[in-house]
Parts: structure tokens; sequence; C-alpha cells
């Protein structure tokens, strides 16, 4: 099996391409008109770009309909096509030609398919086409095996979590483009996580070919598994990686977070949704990620399932680092309990806060959050990478923050002090009537990348100017901001809150929550204590929201 590299490693790449028009003939306007029996497309081939090819267009049925015409140095080109096949399936194939490989900086022949499916009516106005290692996998499962364009771009945004748009044009990746779209930038990074994907794999550029035959081959039956129907799926002699939609994603963020070879001014957080898929390979063991419920910020457990050679992995501890990676360039790390040992099953629990969701409800993108999992220490461990769609949280209140004074404080990445943010969790309500109990879990956070549990007597920044070690931690909660309940603790960040009273089923009420450190009270804004900012406030709903805890 191929050994990967690991995300954190970095690539060697060359991209290409700004639109040039190359060889061809047809009408000088590029679209129909009166007197001209074909219209001019546009477009490109790129792998990076791919120089000197040739393009050919034919009808459904492989029949030719025009070219080939060449490529030229940025790969582009120009076709004449008849107006009479423009109301039929075209396919544009590119041979041959030369390309710079986006993650070595190799020279490939193209000897591959790259190719673009064009639906019947859709090469209307003044058209452009681009082929991509992507169009060229949907245009495989097109052609080659048979399934209709609807369904073999359903199995394509399944296994890779996105769609290429043909008609935009990939700008080279390695290279500033200041005045390129967001979109062109993004399908040429898009581009070159396959180029990253065959380095990780440990092959070379001139496996580019075999690579988009073997992902079509297992793709052609809907999933990306190492297998068509029952049957193994061969690479360059070596059966192909059950874990290759996951392997795709890593090689994205990979290929975006070297800054020696991304130059395209888009970060690890404007990739789109990255695709998250639930299973994963390290050297030696498989990795199952399963969501117990849906993932939204607030609390989020999941089971991770652990194997070596198909036996369970039994009495280890995995390390999870979560971290967000934002669409605006920062990133964060975010509260988490850790995993639990695995049992005999190799399954783990998992649970991770989410301080903010990846996606709003409207559809966009805030960032992706990468949850990495490690197995063994020091130079043994292996590692891999989930990363999974956080939505935003509806309904009740999942998290509130209180902060500390200014003797509470951390240093942040400007340098400046600030407030020590403890953030509080929802975990849920239990109980009925008048014996209600809430279950809160509060981190303190250390800096963007450290929101350890907040626990009597374990140290906060220790070794630094803000080191603080807490000596007495009191968690007091109410239903009328009057009368309050005394919390306890597990001593691992878990306060529970018992008979609380005043909460109906079906109604919305409000629970509050005050915290003090050392006789210090935390408040919401980081001031002196008042009537006003004394205590969190969260919205609860008993017996009517998904919030309440299952016993």
């Amino acid at each position: 099996m191929f050994k990967l590299k690991t995300l954190s490693q970095a690539v060697a790449a060359t991209v290409a391409t700004s639109f040039l028009v190359g060889c061809g003939g047809g009408s000088s306007s590029g679209s129909s008109t009166s007197t001209s029996t074909t219209t001019d497309v546009t477009g490109s081939v790129f792998a990076s770009n791919v120089a000197g090819a040739q393009v050919s267009v034919q009808d459904a049925n492989g029949n030719p309909v025009t070219g080939p015409v060449t490529t030229n140095a940025s790969g582009h080109f120009l076709v004449p096509v008849p107006n009479a096949n423009l109301g039929g399936d075209l396919v544009f194939v590119a041979t041959g030609g030369s390309y710079a490989d986006e993650a070595t900086g190799d020279t490939g022949v193209n000897s591959e398919r790259l190719a673009v499916f064009a639906a019947a009516n859709t090469l209307t106005g003044s058209p452009t086409i681009n082929a991509t290692p992507g169009s060229s996998l949907i245009e495989r499962l097109i052609v080659e095996y048979g399934l209709s364009k609807e369904a073999a771009e359903a199995a394509f945004e399944s296994a890779f979590g996105y769609l290429p748009d043909t008609g935009v044009t990939p700008v080279d990746a390695t290279q500033q483009n200041d005045d390129a779209s967001d979109e062109a930038k993004l399908a040429g990074v898009r581009a070159a996580a396959f180029s990253q994907l065959l380095e990780n794999l440990g092959l070379e550029a001139g496996d580019h070919k075999a690579l988009l035959d073997a992902l079509a081959e297992d793709l052609a039956d809907g999933s990306v598994d190492g297998t068509n129907g029952t049957n193994p799926v061969q690479l360059k002699g070596e059966g192909v990686r059950p874990d290759m939609a996951s392997q795709f994603a890593v090689a994205l963020m990979t290929f975006a977070n070297d800054a020696d070879r991304n130059k395209s001014g888009l970060s690890l957080g404007q990739l789109g949704s990255v695709q998250f898929i639930s299973k994963a390979e390290s050297e030696n063991y498989s990795f199952e990620l399963t969501p117990k419920g849906m993932i939204k910020e607030g609390k989020a457990i999941f089971d991770l399932t652990i194997n070596e050679s198909d036996s369970p992995v039994q009495g280890v501890m995995p390390m999870m680092m979560p971290m967000m990676y934002m669409a605006s360039g920062h990133m964060h790390s975010t509260p988490n309990s850790g995993c639990s040992m695995t049992d005999a099953s190799g399954v783990a629990e998992c649970t991770a806060y989410f301080l903010m969701p990846s996606v709003m409800g409207n559809g966009d993108v805030m960032g992706n959050w990468d949850l990495m999992f490690s197995v063994g220490m020091g130079d043994n461990a292996e590692s891999v990478h989930f990363f999974p769609k956080v939505s935003m949280a509806m309904g009740d209140t999942v998290k509130a923050t209180l902060k500390g004074d200014s003797g509470d404080q951390i240093a942040m990445m400007d340098g400046m002090a600030a407030s020590r943010s403890y953030n509080i969790f929802n975990n849920g309500l239990s109980g009925m009537g008048n014996m209600r109990s809430i279950e809160l879990f509060i981190s303190a956070q250390e800096s963007m990348m450290s929101f350890p549990a907040l626990v009597d007597g374990e140290a906060l920044n220790a070794g630094t100017d803000y080191a603080m070690t807490p000596g007495s931690i009191v968690v007091r909660v109410s239903t009328d901001n009057a009368t309050w309940v005394t919390a306890t603790t597990d001593n691992e960040g878990v306060w529970t809150a018992s008979n609380l009273m005043g909460l109906v089923d079906g109604e919305e009420g409000t629970l509050y929550v005050q915290l003090s450190v050392d006789g210090v009270q935390k408040t919401t804004d980081g001031q002196a204590a008042d009537i006003d900012n004394i205590a969190a406030q969260f919205t609860v709903t008993p017996g009517a929201d998904s919030m309440n805890m299952e016993m």
C-alpha cells in the first residue's frame, strides 16, 4: 500500500495559466451568426497548463466532430464547432503535450486523456470550456462506464466535495494572480491537489493518467473504496487505497498549506467546504470516525474505531487535535475532552466542543475544521485527518462566555494582553419537573491554540507572565437570577447543577450561570462585576430539544 506524507509536509509545484487564445478557426465573433456555420469555443487544458496538446471534439458516440487544434504555451485553445452539433452532447478530448507538475516541478508528458463533457445546448453565447483532472474523471465515468451526467457528478461530488465548473478557467496557483477571481484561483488549487496526491502516494508526474484511470474505475460503482463492485482496483501494480477520497482532502489541504508553492492567496479556510470522509488510513492502522448525532457548534461526540489488519486495536488512547482554518486566514483550536481508551471493539469515544460552525445556515463557508487523531508516540506516531462539516446551532443556547478582569489575562497572537475567556458549554438537561439538572463543560483559554478544562489545581499558562493555578472554583446556576444552586464537578471540567426549579416541558426558559475563581467573579465583559454582567445566560427548552441529555 502506498505510504502518504502528512498534511504538515511541504510540497513542490508549478501550476500555470492565463487565458490566451490558441490555434483554431471559425467565426471571428466567437458565436454563431446568420452567416456562420460554426461557433468558436475557447478553453484550456489544465493539469497544470498543458502546452502542445491536441484537442479534438467528439459526439456522444465517439465520432469526430472537429479538430484537432493545438494548445498554446499557456494551455489554451480555440476550436470551431459546427452549429449543427451544439444540440447534442459533446466531448472535448486532449492528448499529448507537456506540463509542469504542481507537486514536484517536474515536466510531465500528457499521455493521459484530459477531457471535458459538454451537455447538449450548453455551449451558447461565447462559450468557454476547460479540461481539468476533475472534469476528466467525470468524463471517464460518463463515456467509459456509462453513468449519466447526473450520476457521474453526484459520485464525484460525494467523493471529492466539489463539482468542477468547466466554465471557469484555472489560474496558476503558484503565482500571484491578484486580478483573477477566487473561483479561478480555487480551480487551480483543486487541480494541483491531484498532483499533490500523486506526490503523497510516492508516484511520479507521469503517473497522472494511471491515477485518474484508477480513480474512475473505483468511483464507477458510486464510491471510492478501493473496489469496483467486488473487484479490487489496481494502481501501478498495487491495490488502490480504500481511503483515496480522504487522501484527496489531505492533499488539497497540504498543497494549500504550502506557502512556498501556494501563491494563490487562498487560505485553508477558502477551499470551499472540504469533504468529510469517515474513513482514513495510516501506515498500519485504519480509522473510522462516526458522529453520534448532528455535528454542530457546541458539544459533538464521535466514535473513533481503530483497526490493525482488520483486528480491533484495544487499550490505546488516541490523541485528538482539533484545528479551525478560517476563511479570513486565521487559525485556532477549540476545547475538547479528548478520547477514551479503545474498548474490545477498538472504539474510543472522543468529544470536541466546537467554538464556531464551519458552514452557516445560508451555506456560507466560514472555514474548515480539521480533526487530527494520532496513535503512538514520537517517531512511531501515526496520524490521520478528518474534516467534519460543523453546522450552526439552532434553538437552545449551546455555549456562552465569561471573561477575566485586568488581573486575569492572556497574551494574544499580536503580543497584546486580553481578558482570559472561560467558555461554558451546555451538555444538556436531564430530569423532570422541579428536579432537573444541567451539565456544563467549562474551559479556560490559554491561547488561540489551547483551551484546557477548568480544574482546581491545574495550572494555566504555566511558565509565563500570565500563569494562574485555580485553587477555588465555584459555579452557580439559577433559573430566576435570584435563587442559586452550587454545581458539583467531576474534576475534569464538567459541572452539574441539580434540583433546578421553575422549568416547564416545552416552554422556553433561561438559565443563569455564575463563575468565580479564587474569589474573583468572572463577567460577560471582563469589567467589574455588577447586576448586568455577572452571569452568562442560556436559553433552554426542557423536553423539546435535542440538547436534552440522553440518560
